[in-house]
C-alpha cells in the first residue's frame, strides 16, 4: 500500500489565495480519508525539489502529529488561503468554525494541537524552526519504505510540506540510552563510552553487537551498513550526521 501524507493542498480554483472560507473540496472514500479537498490526504510522491525529513524525537509526539493531520483532512471547515494563513492555527484543527490555513500554517497548527506552540515558519524556514524547538531530527529522505507515521517532510528549497499519516512504519519509543552522546568523530579503533553509545544506537535498529566500548571490526561493519541502509557516506566513520540518524531512527 502507498505511503499516505496530508496536506492543505490548494483552494476550490486551484489557487493559492482566494475563494471561500472553509473547504468545498471535501470529498471522503470509502477509506475514510479525504482526497480530493483543498485539505487533504494523497499517496506519497517524490516532490521534484526533493524533500527533507523532520521526524519527531518522541513517538507518541509523532503518533499524535499524524492523527492531527488526519482529524484536520476530514474537516471540512478547514480550506486554503495563503492570505488567512493562520486560521487552523487560531482556531484547531478541529475547529467548528469555518477557517484557512496553507501548507506550513497546517503542520504548525497540528503541533500546536499536540501541546508544543512554535514560532511562526514558512516552508523556506520550516526544518530550521522545527529542528531549533527541539522536538525534531532532520534526516535525509532516501525511500518511501523509511518514512514513518508523523514524519514532517518539507521541501529543500521553497515549496510544499506535509505530514505522513498512514501507511508508513509505526514509531515506537526506543529504549533510553544509558550511556553518554559523544561529541566528536568515531572511528575503528576508538574506545570508551561513547563507543557504548553507538553499540546500544545501532542495537537498537537492529544490530547485534556486545556493548563493551570497543570499535572493533564488528562495531564497523554494523555502521557501514547501518550507513548504507539510511543514504549515509558508507566510511565507517560516526559523524554528527550519522549521530543524527540514529537518534532518530
Amino acid at each position: 500500500m502507498a505511503v499516505i501524507i496530508g496536506s492543505a493542498r490548494h483552494d476550490e480554483n486551484g489557487k493559492y489565495v482566494g475563494g471561500a472560507v472553509g473547504d468545498s473540496l471535501q470529498k471522503i472514500n470509502s477509506a475514510g480519508f479525504d482526497t480530493k479537498g483543498e485539505v487533504s490526504s494523497q499517496n506519497f510522491y517524490v516532490h521534484s525539489k526533493g524533500w527533507v525529513i523532520l521526524r519527531p524525537k518522541d513517538a507518541n509526539f509523532a503518533n499524535a502529529l499524524a492523527f492531527c493531520m488526519a482529524v484536520a483532512c476530514i474537516n471540512e471547515n478547514i480550506g486554503y488561503d495563503q492570505s488567512n494563513r493562520l486560521g487552523a492555527y487560531k482556531h484547531g484543527i478541529d475547529t467548528k468554525v469555518k477557517t484557512e490555513t496553507d501548507c506550513s500554517g497546517l503542520v504548525r497548527a497540528c503541533i500546536k494541537q499536540c501541546g508544543h506552540p512554535i514560532s511562526d515558519f514558512n516552508t523556506t524556514t520550516e526544518a530550521k524552526v522545527l529542528v531549533a524547538s527541539g522536538l525534531f531530527d532532520k534526516v535525509a529522505f532516501t525511500k518511501a519504505s523509511d518514512l514513518c507515521i508523523g514524519d514532517v517532510l518539507v521541501t529543500k528549497s521553497k515549496g510544499h510540506t506535509v505530514i505522513v499519516i498512514a501507511n508508513a512504519k509505526a514509531r515506537t519509543t526506543k529504549a533510553q540510552n544509558p550511556y553518554a552522546e559523544p561529541t566528536s568523530n568515531l572511528k575503528k579503533g576508538s574506545k570508551g563510552e561513547g563507543i557504548k553509545w553507538l553499540q546500544f544506537e545501532l542495537n537498537e535498529s537492529g544490530a547485534n553487537l556486545t556493548v563493551d566500548g570497543i570499535f572493533g571490526n564488528g562495531t564497523l561493519t554494523a555502521v557501514k551498513a547501518y550507513q548504507r541502509a539510511h543514504g549515509l557516506t558508507a566510511d565507517g566513520i560516526v559523524g554528527v550526521n550519522t549521530r543524527n540518524s540514529l537518534k532518530a531512527n
